[in-house]
Formats: structure tokens, C-alpha cells, sequence
């Protein structure tokens, strides 16, 4: 059996106005509804000042166990700074109330920062790390940062952003 096709009429090629103004519609409601994501920044910002906050937590614990000199964190509403007592010696001052010793990144920068405008961490706080790398002392196990939690672990001081 052949199946033989017949060519198009001669009116019927191409798309009618209908659906032409169809998809228009379409794609234009599509755009109305998807485009404030794409433009909307607060999530953005959240998430990578999450991020930060969880790096600066991690570089304070990294600091005080190859010190074996405590580190603090330091959390505001709308900024954080990592410090460390100040050296007597070849080890840390106990008696350092002041916590005057930045710690020094490995980009060569203190850690330290703002949050960007609209973001805020919940609750400030001074998050401290012993020498073995566990926290002493947390206001909280749990920051929240817009829409994002970060998680302590009070024993190992594993953070996680959730």
C-alpha cells in the first residue's frame, strides 16, 4: 500500500493570526510570572552571605586548633568579625579579655565583613572555639540567615548551611 501525500492548498501555508497572537500571550504571561525571579537579588544575597558567615566559622575553627589559642566569632545583625586573644609568648594570653588578634584569611585579609543591605543574621552572638576545635561557648547551635540556617555541631564544630 503507497501512501501518497497531497500537496498543502495554496491559502494554508504558514501559522493564522490566532495562533500567532496565541503564543504572544503566552510567552507574555510566562515572562510576567518568571521574570522577578530573575531580577530579584535578596536570595542571592542571603545565600552568599550564608556562605560567608559559614567560612568565617570554619576559618575561626581552623585557627584556634593550629594555634591551640581559642578563636571567636563574633556575629551582629549586619556584620561578623573573627578574632583570637592576644599572644603572650609562644602561646595565647588567657587573661586577654579584649580579643585583639584579627584572624588573618588566606586571601591575607582579615575575616571580617558586612552584610549586604536587607540581610540579617539571627542571633548575634560571640561564638567561641577551643583548641581541640569544638565550640565552648554558642549562644546557639543554629544562625538563620534570611531563608537560610546555619547548623554548629557543638562538639566537632562542623557547620552546615542549610
Amino acid at each position: 500500500m503507497t501512501v501518497t501525500r497531497t500537496p498543502p492548498a495554496a491559502g494554508s501555508l504558514g501559522y493564522t493570526l490566532i495562533e500567532l497572537v496565541l503564543v504572544i500571550v503566552i510567552a507574555g504571561i510566562l515572562a510576567a510570572v518568571g521574570a522577578p525571579h530573575f531580577f530579584d537579588q535578596a536570595t542571592f544575597a542571603q545565600r552568599g552571605y550564608a556562605d560567608e558567615l559559614a567560612g568565617a566559622f570554619r576559618m575561626a575553627q581552623k585557627a584556634a586548633v593550629a594555634s591551640d589559642c581559642p578563636a571567636e566569632v563574633v556575629v551582629a545583625a549586619g556584620a561578623y568579625a573573627v578574632k583570637q586573644q592576644a599572644a603572650s609568648g609562644n602561646t595565647c594570653n588567657p587573661s586577654d579579655a579584649t580579643w585583639s588578634t584579627a584572624v588573618i584569611g588566606p586571601d591575607g585579609q582579615t575575616v571580617q565583613n558586612s552584610a549586604p543591605n536587607g540581610v540579617v543574621a539571627s542571633p548575634a552572638g560571640t561564638w567561641v572555639y577551643n583548641g581541640a576545635g569544638a565550640l565552648s561557648t554558642a549562644p546557639a547551635t543554629s544562625i538563620t540567615v534570611g531563608t537560610h540556617t546555619l547548623s554548629l555541631d557543638a562538639t566537632t564544630g562542623y557547620v552546615q548551611v542549610q
